[in-house]
C-alpha cells in the first residue's frame, strides 16, 4: 500500500470521522492512525459541527455515516461544508439500500462507502483525494 511519502505529501491529513458505531470508529482510527492520519472523533452531528470549528485548520476531510442519531448524515456533511467549503467530504453507511445508495451517488459528488468497509482501500482512496486537492491548491 502506498504511503504518504509515495503521494509526496508534506504533512499528514487531518480526517474527523463521524460514526455512532464504536466498533466502527475503533476501526477507522485504527486504520488510519497506521497511515499516519491524524484522527478525530465525533459521534452524532453536533459534535462533529463543534469539533470542525475548533480544528478547522487541521481536518482536511470528514467521513460521515449517513445514518447518525438526531440529524441525517448527508444533512451533517452539508453543514460542515458550510463551515469549511474546502473540506473534503465522504460517506459511509451500512444500512442503505441499493437504491438510496444509487441516488446519492447521482445526487452528490461526495463519495460513499459501504459498510463492511473495506479499510486499506477507503484509506488509500480518501489519501488520494486529499493530495489531488493540495496539488490542485498549488496549481492555482
Amino acid at each position: 500500500m502506498k504511503t504518504f511519502d509515495d503521494f509526496e505529501m508534506n504533512r499528514s491529513p487531518g480526517i474527523l470521522i463521524v460514526d455512532a458505531d464504536a466498533q466502527t470508529r475503533a476501526e477507522l482510527v485504527t486504520a488510519f492512525k497506521a497511515q499516519g492520519w491524524r484522527v478525530w472523533i465525533a459521534t452524532d452531528g453536533q459534535s462533529a459541527i463543534d469539533t470542525l470549528r475548533v480544528f478547522l485548520n487541521r481536518i482536511d476531510i470528514d467521513l460521515v455515516d449517513l445514518q447518525l442519531p438526531h440529524r441525517q448524515g448527508a444533512t451533517v456533511l452539508a453543514e460542515l461544508a458550510k463551515i469549511n467549503p474546502d473540506l473534503v467530504r465522504g460517506a459511509i453507511s451500512g444500512d442503505i439500500s441499493p437504491y438510496a445508495a444509487a441516488a446519492f451517488r447521482r445526487t452528490n459528488d461526495i463519495p460513499l462507502f459501504t459498510k463492511p468497509l473495506a479499510l486499506r482501500a477507503l484509506v488509500y482512496t480518501l489519501t488520494e483525494m486529499i493530495v489531488r486537492v493540495e496539488r490542485l491548491m498549488v496549481a492555482s
